[in-house]
């Protein structure tokens, strides 16, 4: 028995366990030390924004009690610089009270509000708001440390102009305009200021020198004088320097390490992390290309940040596609897996059976066996139902298809191709397949779990209980995001396509369940998954 566990059921588990860790082994060591780096930083969110919203907390609890309007204007600006790249809405917010406090200060705040007023909009891709509030401004009038940021402002709203015009004559004056508000830029910035080194390093990246600039900024990051946030620029500039020329390898290094400063500031305004999960989506990793991106989107909604809003949502369905993919052929091979393990919990309950005859802890170990045999059995009903009714699923709507099908050839007959399209327009075939749908899918779970509902009223607050009726259907949308939990679907993006809903109404709705939970909230969707769990 021993010799049959170790020659025949352990090589099963032990091949897993090498398809698990092969994504990694295509690194070198330098760049699996970076991304594992980079996954305990992400796995910290909570805690690294906790530090910064406590700071905003302290600062918040001195605004009342500033004794000037001097004081109060710097405690509004550290503020703003705090949620300058965390939350633009919020930037935004306190950007306008300095605006409305620099009104009666004096003219030197007057522009420095108005400046980062304008900054953030430019970001949030309010352009229009921007050309507005900058017109009032009179550039010889600014100070020298500030004249840099109005340059930078026209130049960022005419670049993304350029990028996201569909115009060839508009897109070439967006490109002149760029080009001399940032030449003015660059004359007005030091030599040591790292907006220089952003400014002449993307000129570079323009005209095709990626390469020249590797050399400096490796040279620049290793005098080690930047702040943790700045080294975040650098090795993003350094990861497009490996891009342009054609090293994908040390382009994810750079692109780790870029991210993982920017969230270790915090930041959630940024390019790094979106654009190192496309590269790892082309490396195959796509695991952790989806992580990254479903981090980077729920970022780009919190900061609402327009351009890394449309970059990120540009790149979401791809990688969740290719996610989905690798999900299937993962449960395909767990499913041999499981086929393994359950030779491998036989042979073990034998080996005990025959080993152990006699002792008392016997009646221990058939108790936990008893215990995986429910478990195991639980999942396998589950299983049986589903596909039982996946079956008859797939053939009700092939009928329903050869039906909608022969209505649309007579359809054509009489009324020609004009009330075909009109047909093709009605969405009245979707929503009843929709709800015929959603009515089985609610069948087919209160077949398995009849007391559902009951029992996840059991863990809510009296007067926050669900009820189970819909108008058309057995269950709410709120119910079938439960029933899903249950069911072990716990990505929000997945509940969301399911359902047809947004991934927002989704985070909603579970955050308005754990919110009325009788107990710890955070472990609120553990226990709905133990609802109906075989004793």
């Amino acid at each position: 028995m021993r010799g049959f566990i170790i020659y025949h059921i352990i090589p099963i588990l032990v091949s897993g366990t090498v398809l698990l860790s092969c994504s990694n082994n295509k690194y070198s060591p330098e760049i699996r030390q970076a991304l594992a780096e980079l996954d305990n930083t992400v796995s910290r969110k909570q805690e690294i924004e906790k530090e910064l919203e406590t700071r905003i907390a302290g600062m918040r609890s001195r605004l009342g009690s500033a004794d000037s309007d001097c004081a109060k204007y710097a405690i509004l600006d550290s503020l703003y610089s705090c949620y300058y790249q965390y939350d633009i809405d919020s930037a935004i917010f306190y950007a306008r009270a300095k605006l409305e406090l620099a009104e009666t200060v004096n003219i030197a705040t007057y522009h420095d509000a108005v400046l980062d007023l304008a900054d953030r909009y430019a970001l949030s891709g309010m352009y229009t708001e921007v050309f507005n509030i900058m017109e009032k401004l009179n550039p010889e009038l600014l100070s020298a440390d500030r004249k840099p940021t109005y340059y930078h402002i026209y130049n960022t709203v005419y670049k993304s102009l350029e990028y996201s015009s569909d115009d060839k004559i508009l897109r070439e004056r967006y490109r002149e305009k760029k080009d001399r508000y940032r030449e003015e830029l660059l004359n007005l910035l030091g030599q040591d200021d790292i907006s220089r080194i952003y400014v002449e390093t993307e000129i570079k990246l323009e005209n095709g020198d990626g390469e020249d600039i590797i050399g400096l900024v490796s040279d620049l990051l290793s005098s080690g004088k930047y702040s943790v946030h700045e080294k975040g620029i650098l090795h993003y500039i350094l990861a497009n320097g490996y891009l342009q020329a054609r090293d994908s390898t040390m382009a994810i290094y750079n692109l780790a390490k870029s991210a993982l400063f920017d969230l270790e500031t915090p930041v959630k305004e940024y390019k790094s992390l979106h654009e190192l999960s496309s590269l790892l989506y082309k490396h195959g990793d796509v695991d952790r290309a989806y992580r990254y991106i479903t981090r980077s989107v729920n970022d780009a909604m919190a900061s609402n940040a327009a351009i890394n809003k449309q970059s990120t949502y540009t790149l979401l369905p791809i990688i969740y596609s290719a996610y989905n993919n690798e999900m299937v052929k993962n449960q395909r091979q767990m499913r041999n897996y499981l086929a393994g393990i359950s030779l491998l919990s036989i042979a073990l309950a034998a080996a005990i059976f025959f080993t152990i005859r006699g002792n008392k802890k016997i009646s221990q170990a058939n108790t936990k066996l008893k215990e995986y045999v429910g478990l195991l059995q639980e999942s396998n009903n589950i299983k049986e139902i589903y596909i039982g009714r996946y079956i008859d699923m797939c053939s009700y709507y092939i009928g329903g298809l050869e039906k909608y099908r022969s209505q649309l050839r007579k359809t054509a007959r009489t009324g020609g191709f004009a009330a075909v399209s009109e047909s093709l327009k009605s969405t009245d075939f979707i929503e009843k397949e929709l709800q015929e749908f959603y009515a089985q899918f609610d069948a087919t779970f209160l077949a398995l779990f009849p007391d559902f509902v009951e029992q996840l009223n059991g863990l809510l607050q009296p007067d926050k209980q669900i009820e189970c009726k819909s108008k058309d259907g057995i269950l709410t949308t709120e119910l079938r995001v439960a029933a899903l939990i249950r069911l072990g679907v716990t990505d929000s993006v997945k509940i969301a396509y399911f359902l047809r809903r947004s991934v927002s109404t989704i985070y909603n709705y579970r955050v308005k369940m754990r919110n009325a939970a009788l107990s710890d909230r955070e472990e609120f969707e553990k226990q709905i998954m133990l609802i109906g769990r075989l004793a």
